[in-house]
């Protein structure tokens, strides 16, 4: 199959035609190359389309259009199938990277999301760092950039690799002010909290927590579930004004009674 889309691929690249007119041709044929119930042609019949599609003989405002089209139909694939042509995709577009922002970005998060839900953690922390979302030509939304960021911060947390984490979580606070998305502004709070957590600044991370645990938006599961981390927080801190503070703060809400650690927090006060 591969060799037959790879000679009708050949054929069209000399016919003339309006640019709709070609785009058509090729949608065509990758409409032909994604029926195919054989996993092998089709990984092979998306590759020649793709290395088709990005010759630089094709006109960019078709290429673009097309890769935007591939991508679409990358998200309905099988993900074995998807990732393996995905990473093909970025290294063709590669060496034209800048000229294809858009449609990089967009397969960038897909493939991410097949390697988050394989817990491939690092793999989609990765695979989403390379979108270039400060130094690319396109100008990506302040929301995007944020969420991208914590994201990235997330998925190294689940690595178990706090550095990284606080890396990308620094660059959201640069960000998550001029954000309005009240949920964006949860995830990075909660985000920040964990990082700290992580990197063992117990009453930084403990003060993080306590404020989450009263935000209604937050559902009320999670609002414990930030309280009882809290409450952990402030035991492993090192002892100290801020530590006694927080100790009477939550000694002082009701709410914790409910927690299995109150006792703890009883002796301690």
């Amino acid at each position: 199959m591969a060799a037959n889309i790879r000679q009708q691929l050949a054929a069209l690249a000399s016919l003339g035609g309006t640019p709709k007119d070609q785009a058509d041709r090729y949608r065509s044929i990758l409409d032909t190359v994604v029926k195919s119930n054989d996993s092998d042609e089709l990984i092979e019949g998306l590759k020649a389309f793709v290395e088709a599609i990005v010759n630089e003989n094709v006109s960019l405002v078709i290429s673009r259009q097309l890769l935007t089209d591939v991508g679409n139909n990358l998200m309905k694939l099988p993900d074995d199938v998807s990732r393996v042509v995905s990473h093909y995709t970025l290294d063709k577009v590669q060496p034209r990277v800048v000229s294809f922002e858009e449609q990089v970005a967009s397969i960038r998060q897909h493939l991410a999301e097949i390697y988050e839900k394989e817990q491939s953690w690092r793999e989609a922390a990765n695979v989403l760092v390379g979108i270039p979302l400060e130094t690319g030509q396109k100008q990506y939304s302040v929301d995007y950039k944020l969420d991208t960021y914590l994201k990235i911060a997330r998925l190294y947390l689940e690595d178990d690799d706090p550095v990284q984490a606080e890396a990308f979580i620094n660059r959201a606070s640069l960000l998550q002010a001029e954000s309005k998305d009240e949920q964006l502004q949860i995830y990075y709070k909660v985000c920040y909290a964990r990082v700290l957590d992580y990197r063992r600044k117990f009453i930084e991370a403990a003060q993080r927590y306590n404020e989450l645990s009263y935000r209604s938006i937050i559902h009320e599961e999670e609002r414990m579930r930030a309280l009882k981390n809290a409450l952990i927080c402030t035991i492993l801190a090192s002892a100290g004004q801020q530590r006694s503070r927080m100790l009477a703060t939550l000694f002082k809400d009701e709410r914790c009674q409910q927690l299995p650690t109150y006792g703890i927090l009883e002796k301690m006060y």
